[in-house]
């Protein structure tokens, strides 16, 4: 029976709807070493465990949120880039945002990671300024004359409110287990007319099992357009547009070829039923057809998504 806050939702607060579902992170850290090539130490295993999680669904906004709510710390972050993740050198998003900021903005980012996008920004913003926490990042970040701060954004936001016209948290979000207190920090950053710029996974997007890395300790909220519209009336800001990354190629094929490989796999095992179901979402999805179907918007009216969710959120003048 819920009877704690934290059973509610990290966004709206309201209790979640009937059915959620559990997943236990024994699986988790299995599907990390078989999809990633990627282990984690006994003793970041102990620190989280390998029990059950419950994935809840919010009654008002819909977010789904994982409790307990298993923030991922530095320890788990430096062996989860160990292995076969890295950090993407540019994505989707980053050509969204940047179609948003004027010259002369000031920028702040959330969360820079190695900073590929505020490097971009460098020649044309009055400013770009980074919140970042994993001190090499950090470091990468001040080689390229970046200024780096490693404060909470919620104690930040209270020390120097409204000094920025745009501030960005990209694939950040999910990680985040205060999400109500981590976007209310962010709308006090910017200046009234100022944007709140953000990215996160899209649920709706095809997936193909368990995928560790939308699971605690890496993610711990999972997200669809329709909570940026409630996030917009809970920080008070208004919500501009949502935009929908398209799908790859291979995320095309994807939905396609893998009802092939799950009906193939009982009669020939996992390796030929792979090779078969490849050939066949080529064959149903060749290159052409794909861009083809691209150019048209065809994809994103059929529900058919990529990785990424934009938004653009503004403050009231």
């Amino acid at each position: 029976m819920l009877n704690s806050s934290r059973d509610r939702c990290p966004l709206c607060e309201a209790s979640p709807v009937e059915g959620s579902s559990e997943i236990n992170l024994s699986n988790v850290w299995q599907a990390y070493r078989e999809q990633w090539a990627t282990s984690f130490s006994d003793q970041v295993i102990s620190k989280y465990g390998d029990g059950p999680v419950t994935l809840h669904s919010c009654s008002r906004c819909d977010l789904g949120w994982f409790h307990p709510a298993l923030e991922g710390d530095g320890g788990f972050y430096s062996e989860l880039f160990t292995g076969g993740i890295k950090y993407q050198p540019w994505r989707w998003e980053f050509d969204q945002a940047a179609q948003r900021i004027p010259n002369q903005a000031r920028v702040v980012e959330v969360g820079a990671g190695e900073g590929a996008f505020l490097r971009s920004l460098l020649p044309r913003c009055g400013s770009v300024e980074a919140l970042e926490k994993n001190p090499d990042a950090a470091e990468r970040l001040r080689a390229a004359g970046i200024k780096v701060r490693d404060t909470d954004v919620r104690e930040d936001a209270v020390a120097r409110p409204g000094r920025a016209d745009v501030v960005c948290a990209f694939q950040v979000l999910e990680h985040v287990a205060d999400v109500r207190g981590f976007l209310s920090a962010l709308a006090a950053i910017v200046v009234p007319g100022g944007e709140v710029l953000l990215s996160v996974p899209n649920r709706q997007r095809f997936r193909r099992g368990l995928e560790p890395m939308d699971c605690p300790p890496h993610h711990l909220t999972r997200w669809s357009a329709c909570q940026f519209a409630a996030a917009a009336e809970i920080i008070g800001l208004d919500l501009v547009l949502v935009r929908h990354q398209p799908p790859s190629l291979a995320y095309a094929r994807a939905p396609r070829q893998e009802p092939v490989r799950e009906a193939l796999e009982s009669a020939m095992g996992p390796w030929p039923a792979r090779q078969v179901a490849r050939v066949v979402g080529r064959l149903r999805m060749p290159r052409r057809r794909y861009e083809r179907l691209l150019a048209k918007g065809h994809f994103l009216t059929r529900g058919e998504y990529g990785h990424t969710t934009f938004a653009a959120l503004r403050r009231p003048m």
